[in-house]
């Protein structure tokens, strides 16, 4: 597949697929969502259409593909107009997996107001401050574990640390072990719940995709409920924290986080809260804010582990500012904002290679969006990767290039790694402040190379990981730096200097 600047979009009035043409869109779209809209962009143009999939439904439902920084602005601005939606499919209305899909990011209206409320001072600045220590400490206890001089898979490695650092911080305060099994089942409802046999075939049939994805949802229900059931052991020191019977004050959020955690607010936030929050809330934020604080956070760094294998001479210069202001000492607090390039490489790495390449909105009334007419329920589609590829917006956008943000400053709408307008990531600051720790301790600490002609491919469900993993070679940090050639469909992503073959996907 071509480089997405090597076609302009076309103009012309928005096209649509029907029938057999829109089974076939809605398959590949399912198998490989960034091809499916990087080809949907470069033939059809930035607004285009498919029509229902489901023959017996009463009436037709569209998938809107609205790309671009000015339908981001028109869709993710109105929230009125389009609401979101849980991440995995529904299930019957009595089911597990209804109940442990429908947290924050599912959430609409005064009901979202109100419950993004009552969390939100968690991942306050001053609130993110007081975890640095714990992250630090965390990190490099992990650390002394990796294995060098052999082939790992750095994914599983960074995955498995932000899954431990975002559950201490997050859930772990009484049972971490608890909280690490949790994250294993969060992580796996995800992958099951982007099969294709759950969305053609969703009936809750013996030996079905869609039978295995509610038993484990099931499943992983109990795990929540029984670390809920231990906060509630300890509820009476939470609720003399709180001031008022009918919700919890943003003093209370300040705690130090020694006193408590986001499973401890939430749990008070439940019993406070005179009905406004429900267990089933209880239940769908614990998982959809665990599952949002590790699964991008892992797949961000490990692009961006990749991207600078790939790349010496950033990475050298990453490597260069560190030691200047750290002299490989863990960073503290103060530093933080004394590392400017360390933050670019992080934003170039979730430009090129964003942990969420798109997003999908439900429509909630009758509207019109560039002349196709919109009823409620249909779907409509924008994407982080395909706004960020586009040439207009960035210079030889397939390249990695860091020092493009010392020039540049996008808005909102056109640099979205965390969403954007009313509806942004309330974990947005905590999660930049994690992975600049992390990285930071990792290239200090290590020199990661790519295994010789590794296949990267990469696997969206939700969020976009490396399919095969990430193959790599740990050595202690001694500025070697060497970029080797890999293959697979990573190519039509980013621009490698090192010759590789480019494969297409699955």
């Amino acid at each position: 597949m071509p480089a997405l600047l090597d076609t302009p979009a076309r103009t012309h009035t928005p096209p649509g697929l029907h029938g057999v043409a829109a089974l076939s869109w809605f398959t590949q779209f399912v198998r490989d969502p960034v091809r499916c809209l990087w080809d949907a962009y470069r033939e059809l143009g930035p607004l285009s259409y498919c029509g229902s999939v489901m023959p017996w439904k009463k009436h037709e439902q569209k998938s809107v593909l609205a790309l671009g920084p000015e339908y981001n602005r028109l869709v993710l601005g109105d929230i009125a107009t389009y609401h979101t939606s849980a991440q995995t499919r529904g299930g019957p209305a009595s089911s597990a997996l209804r109940r442990v899909r429908f947290g924050l990011t599912a959430m609409n209206g005064e009901k979202h107001r109100q419950q993004r409320q009552q969390v939100i001072g968690f991942f306050a600045k001053k609130a993110i401050d007081s975890y640095h220590d714990e992250v630090v400490a965390g990190t490099d206890r992990l650390l002394h574990s990796w294995p060098t001089g052999c082939v790992v898979d750095a994914s599983g490695l960074v995955k498995k640390m932000m899954l431990h650092l975002s559950a201490r911080i997050l859930f772990g305060r009484e049972n971490p072990a608890q909280s690490d099994r949790l994250g294993d089942m969060i992580g796996e409802l995800f992958n099951l719940n982007w099969r294709l046999g759950v969305f053609l075939f969703p009936f809750n049939l013996p030996g079905t995709p869609m039978r295995r994805l509610l038993r484990h949802a099931e499943k992983m229900e109990r795990e929540l409920k029984a670390m809920i059931r231990a906060r509630r052991r300890n509820a009476e020191c939470g609720m003399r924290n709180a001031e008022s019977t009918s919700s919890i004050p943003h003093s209370a959020f300040r705690m130090p986080h020694s006193k408590g955690d986001l499973l401890d607010l939430l749990v008070r936030c439940r019993d406070s809260s005179e009905g406004q929050m429900t267990d089933a809330d209880l239940l769908g934020q614990a998982t959809i804010l665990f599952a949002a604080s590790y699964e991008t956070q892992a797949n961000a760094l490990t692009w961006t582990l990749f991207l600078l294998s790939q790349h010496p001479e950033v990475l050298a210069n990453l490597c260069d500012e560190l030691w200047h202001v750290l002299q490989w000492s863990a960073p503290s607090l103060e530093d933080m904002d004394r590392l400017p390039y360390l933050e670019a490489v992080l934003k170039e790495s979730m430009r090129i290679l964003p942990p969420v390449p798109f997003t999908i909105r439900i429509v909630s009334r009758e509207a019109e969006l560039g002349g196709v007419a919109l009823r409620p329920r249909d779907r409509v589609i924008c994407s982080h990767f395909i706004t960020h590829h586009l040439p207009e917006l960035y210079e030889e956008p397939e390249r990695f290039w860091p020092e493009r943000w010392f020039g540049i400053d996008p808005n909102q709408y056109e640099y979205l790694p965390f969403s954007a307008g009313p509806r942004w990531c309330i974990g947005k600051n905590l999660a930049m402040a994690m992975m600049k720790i992390v990285l930071a301790r990792l290239v200090q600490k290590w020199r990661f190379t790519m295994a010789p002609h590794a296949r990267i491919d990469r696997y969206v469900s939700v969020t976009m990981g490396p399919r095969h993993g990430m193959p790599m070679v740990l050595a202690p940090q001694d500025r070697r730096f060497e970029a080797v050639p890999v293959t697979g469909n990573v190519h039509e992503m980013v621009k490698l200097d090192c010759p590789g073959t480019a494969v297409p996907g699955l």
